[in-house]
Formats: structure tokens, sequence, C-alpha cells
């Protein structure tokens, strides 16, 4: 078997979106660079076009509008300051571009009410910045090419200024493709992932399930627009859905230990046992045989009884699943709501899923806390039982080793005195 990487896409739309609305960026860069021109300004065109391309990527919340704003016409002024070669500078204010790029990425859903999604790491920061930088540059140096050959065939500056911007802004908001390439998952989609690669039986049953139900929840909400319920209920699907993983984690290692064909190995073991006990001639061996059994005859008790820990493990994490169910359906008929009645019943919807959520855990947990207790007073009974058992063996075992020589002593001794009165 081959494995064949592939290199993934993601938000297609949201790219082409960008590019296009970068194109148009880049023309109003021109347009202002036409202006500062007859102000006698000097203003860079490379500068204003890498600047109109950022712009053309900001989204988010309006505050998160406004700080990327800021600082896509600040940053990228940077190194013009510096006094470093025009190539060095495009490439500084490029790469300064292409990490905002990313932040927008980020922002324009929000990080928190991802679910289910791909989102943007720390290498789609670097790649950004590097690949905005290098393609910042060749754009610069395509636009000079192609404004000396209008310049030759008298091109109005205006239209000469307008192309040249259109052509480096298009070639920065290339740029924003590292945002969009190999995205990092969701840490609970990771997670789910990770423990049903790792896990079998119901509990991978039911972690599969629940991550088919977190990614269908995070697909509806991507559709809503990004506000505080919308986001308080990202996070309690989050919580709920990494309760269920940790839930299953802590039986992922035990899970084959409990299978029927353990109990069933153990108890055939136990019969071998007894029926070389029963087969023995010798005491002391039938002895040993008999206390060997009875211990694996403990560990069996003890086995079925995590048998019954599991049923309950595995019912609380039933109940998980279905709150995410409940959360799935819910989200449904939320699209077509208006604006303030939608976010009043996401809220009421998160309130409850939570509630619901630490009323059934008290409850399992309590209930758990009982069984446990009950549990540690029989096995403390058995262990002293065990105990009692094994000292009244080896005092037997004792008493037999000392008796037998006395006996045969006494017999033997019987046996000459016998003889010496038939003699006489």
């Amino acid at each position: 078997m081959t494995n064949t990487a592939v290199l993934q896409l993601h938000q297609r739309e949201t790219f082409e979106r960008n590019v296009t609305r970068a194109l148009v960026a880049g023309a109003g860069a021109g347009v202002v660079a036409f202006v500062a021109s007859r102000l006698h300004l000097p203003i860079p065109l490379s500068f204003l076009a890498v600047v109109g391309a950022t712009l053309a990527c900001v989204r988010g919340k309006a505050l998160e509008r406004l700080s990327l704003a800021a600082m896509a016409t600040t940053l990228p002024a940077l190194p013009w300051l510096f006094g470093l070669g025009p190539g060095w500078t495009v490439a500084m204010a490029g790469a300064v571009a292409g990490a905002l790029m990313v932040k927008s990425r980020v922002t324009e859903k929000g990080e928190e009410g991802s679910l289910g999604a791909v989102r943007p790491g720390a290498m789609h920061y670097v790649g950004g910045a590097l690949a905005t930088a290098g393609l910042a540059v060749a754009g610069t140096e395509v636009a000079k090419i192609l404004s000396s050959r209008m310049t030759d065939v008298q091109t109005p500056l205006l239209f000469n200024l307008a192309i040249s911007g259109t052509i480096v802004a298009l070639f920065a908001g290339l740029g924003s493709l590292a945002s969009h390439v190999a995205l990092k998952n969701d840490p609970v989609e990771a997670e789910c992932e990770e423990l049903i690669a790792t896990t079998t039986g119901d509990f991978a049953t039911q972690i599969a399930k629940g991550l088919a139900l977190y990614r269908q929840a995070g697909q509806q909400l991507a559709s809503l627009p990004r506000e505080p319920a919308r986001e308080e209920l990202a996070r309690t699907i989050q919580k709920l859905t990494k309760d269920a993983v940790a839930l299953a984690r802590e039986w992922a290692g035990v899970e084959s230990s409990v299978h029927e064909d353990a109990y069933a190995a153990l108890q055939k073991e136990i019969d071998e046992l007894v029926r070389s006990a029963a087969a023995a001639r010798d005491a002391v061996a039938r002895q040993q045989l008999e206390l060997a059994a009875s211990s694996l005859k403990e560990e069996l008790t003890r086995l079925a009884e995590m048998r019954l820990k599991r049923e309950r493990v595995l019912a609380k994490l039933k109940a998980q699943v279905a709150l995410l169910e409940r959360a799935r359906v819910s989200l449904i008929g939320m699209r077509s709501s208006h604006a303030t009645v939608r976010a009043a019943e996401m809220s009421a919807v998160s309130r409850k899923l939570s509630a619901l959520a630490a009323g059934q855990a008290d409850e399992a947990r309590l209930a758990h806390e009982v069984a446990t207790t009950a549990e540690i007073n029989a096995n403390e009974k058995l262990v002293a039982d065990f105990a009692s058992r094994e000292q009244i063996a080896a005092v037997k075992a004792e008493v037999s080793a000392v008796i037998s020589p006395v006996v045969e002593v006494g017999s033997s001794t019987l046996t000459a005195t016998d003889d010496e009165k038939l003699k006489n």
C-alpha cells in the first residue's frame, strides 16, 4: 500500500473572494497614487497596493476589523522608515501583510466558534508571511516592466498606475493562499480521531457517533453570524465533546481486559485448577491448588465488578452523545429565526445543555461513589476471609508436618512391643 500526500485547499470561496477584492483594492491604490503624485506626495505605489490587498481580506467583529485595518495601514509602512533597499522594503511589507491576512482568516468566524473545522496555525503565519513577501517583490517587478511598456505607448498615467497597482495587489493577494492550505484540525476533532484509532467496541462506536454530531453542529454554527451567543453555544458543545472523549479514554486501556473472552478464559483456568485439585493425591498439593482456584475466583468476581462499572461509564457516554444530538437538532431551526430571537435561543440552549450535563455528571458521580463504597467493603471482607483461610491452611499444614513423624514413630514402637509379647 502506498501513501499519497494530498494538498487540499480549504474554503476556496473565501480565497477567491479575497483575491477579487484585492484586485479592486489594487486599482483603487493606483488612483490614490495618481492623486498623491498630483499633490506632490511621495507615496510608493507598492505600499498602497500591499495595504489595499491586506484591507480587502480584513474580517471579524467591528472592533477586530478596526484593529486589523489600523495595523494593515501602519505596520507595512515601517520598512520604508528603515532605509533598506527597494526589494527588501517591499518584501518586509509583504511579510507583515501576509501575517495580517492569516490573522484576518482566523477572526472571520472566530477561533472558538469553529467546530469540527480546520483553522490556521503558527506555521500558516510563517508560510503566509514568506509567500506574500516573495509574491509582493515579484509583483512589483512585473508591474515595473509593464509600466515601462505602457509608458512607451503613452498610456495615461492614471491607467498606468491603476493597472500597476492591480498587478501588485494581485500578487500580494495570492499570498493569502497559505492560510487556506494544509490547515490543522480542530483540537477536539483531532482527539476524537486519535481515540477512535486506538479504541474498539462500544466506546469507539459512541465516539465516532459523537464526532459526526460534533461536525454537523459545527457546520450549522458556521452558517450563523458571529455573535456572543453563538460562541457560548460553541464552547458548550466543545465541552460536551471533550468530556465524552475524556470519559472514553479512561476505559480505552481496559476495554480488552473486561471483554467476554477474558471472562471465559479466566473461568476456564479456574475449572482446570479445580479438576487438578480433585485429582491430586497429595494433601498439601491439593490445598495449594484449591487456594489458587479460590484466588482466581476472587479475580473473576472483581472482573465482573469491572464489567458493571464499564456499563455505567458506557451509559454516561451515551448520555453525553445524546446531548450532542440534542444540540444538533436545536441548531436546525435557528437559521430562519430573527437575529434577536436566534441569540436568545442559542443562549437558552447553551444554558440548558450545560445544566443537563452538570446534572448527569453529579448523578453519575453520586451513584459511582455509592457503588464504589459498597464494592470496597465487599472487597475488604473477601480479603479478610481469604487471609483467614490462608492462615488456617498454613496452620493445618504445619500441624500435619509435625504430627506425621510422631504418628509414624508411635506406630513403629507399638509394633515392636507387640512382637515382644508374642515371643514371650
